[in-house]
Order: C-alpha cells, then sequence, then structure tokens
C-alpha cells in the first residue's frame, strides 16, 4: 500500500510520460518523468541531485498541456505535485509564447 494514499484526494493513475519543468520566469528548465497523474496532481521524477522550487509550471511533452504546480512532497529525485491551476492546452497560447515554450522545450 502506498503510504500517501489514504492522504489522497482523488486516485493516481500509473503512467509514463515525459514532462518538462520551467522556473524563473521560464529561464531554467529541465526534464522529468511523470511517473502517475489525477485530476488534482502528478508524481514527477528527476535527478535526485536535483532541487526543484515550491511551484513551477510543468508541460506534460505527451499531451500537450501545461499547468502551475506546487511541490507537496520530495524524496530522493520524486516530487509530488498539486495543480494550482488547470491543465492548458499549449496550443491554444499565443503564438509568440507558444515559440517560445517550443524552442526551450527542445533544447538538449
Amino acid at each position: 500500500m502506498d503510504f500517501l494514499s489514504d492522504r489522497r484526494q482523488s486516485s493516481r493513475r500509473r503512467v509514463l510520460k515525459g514532462g518538462k519543468v520551467f522556473y524563473n520566469n521560464f529561464s531554467i528548465s529541465l526534464d522529468c518523468t511523470i511517473r502517475n497523474e489525477s485530476d488534482k496532481g502528478m508524481r514527477l521524477k528527476v535527478d535526485p541531485l536535483i532541487s526543484l522550487p515550491r511551484s513551477f509550471s510543468l508541460l506534460n511533452r505527451k499531451d500537450g498541456t501545461m499547468a502551475e504546480v506546487s511541490v507537496i512532497w520530495h524524496h530522493e529525485g520524486e516530487f509530488g505535485v498539486e495543480f494550482v491551476g488547470l491543465m492548458e492546452d499549449v496550443h491554444k497560447l499565443a503564438k509568440s509564447d507558444l515559440r517560445r515554450i517550443s524552442i526551450i522545450a527542445t533544447r538538449g
């Protein structure tokens, strides 16, 4: 049994999706793996040596969606985040914003 299961407000689904974390006004980005998801949040995996800020923007590369998230917990490279707002379709963003995100998201 997952030690967090009794604290969750909604059930999570296991997934394996690529993600991208953005913070510091989109000047810093890094890759992550989305390990599970729900209507309220996600569990992310990053390099264990990386420390993330308490809140950031998260791009779900597979679904083409993005949301602001807040860190709820973290342990050895895994982060539980909750959505601050709704996941938004990045294709509906202004062309200049979409171009900027696309360039950042495809950086090595």
